[in-house]
């Protein structure tokens, strides 16, 4: 895919972000509470060493090692502890700019599921709450935040990457990528306590 065609899809979903027709309340406006700021540091914390950012970390480091991504670091115990350290530094900075600024703006880090409504309904919030967020009143506005602590940890970690992997086409595929990782999350944690309650039938 080239660097235009994915320029082209971050922008539509931006286009689509800040249209009416998208930036409508969820079905959980009415129940809403807005974070607190210990729930913002608890959340970035969490995000980096939590069992499940831990997790996370350990799945996306195997894929970029079974990838030899970036190959400048190899397939060894060193190209693996790289890019473990690699992910837990621009999960910490990508999070920390959103809580940052999100705070100022008043918006919501968190995913805030919906849990009723259809499943075509559910799975179409859960995609556009990757570029939107919840502010202080319930209703979903461009998450300025996110889009910011994306871009910005894409660029620092330029800093400590190999240049196979700095090339302006990389950077734009890694905020692609950190998109599409938030779809993934969203999507999980949106109807996993359904998949479940019905494993335990």
């Amino acid at each position: 895919m080239g660097i235009s065609r994915l320029a082209a899809i971050m922008l539509s979903s931006l286009a689509l972000a800040v249209s009416p027709a998208f930036a409508q309340s969820p079905a959980t406006t009415d129940d809403y509470v807005p974070i607190t700021g210990a729930q913002r540091a608890e959340w970035v914390v969490d995000g980096t060493i939590g069992l499940r950012g831990l997790g996370v970390g350990v799945i996306a480091d195997a894929w970029q090692t079974a990838w030899n991504t970036p190959e400048e670091w190899g397939r060894g115990w060193s190209g693996v502890g790289k890019r473990y350290v690699s992910r837990e530094a621009y999960v910490t900075i990508s999070n920390s700019v959103e809580a940052g600024l999100g705070a100022i703006w008043g918006e919501e880090p968190r995913y805030i599921p919906a849990r009723r409504g259809s499943l075509r309904w559910r799975a179409a919030y859960a995609a556009r709450t990757v570029v939107l967020a919840q502010r202080r009143d319930g209703r979903l506005a461009p998450a300025w935040g996110r889009y910011a602590g994306n871009v910005v940890n894409n660029i620092v970690e330029n800093a400590w990457l190999p240049p196979s992997a700095t090339t302006t086409r990389d950077t734009v595929v890694r905020s692609a990528t950190g998109l599409l990782g938030r779809l993934g999350a969203n999507l999980l944690e949106e109807f996993w306590p359904d998949i479940k309650r019905r494993l335990h039938r």
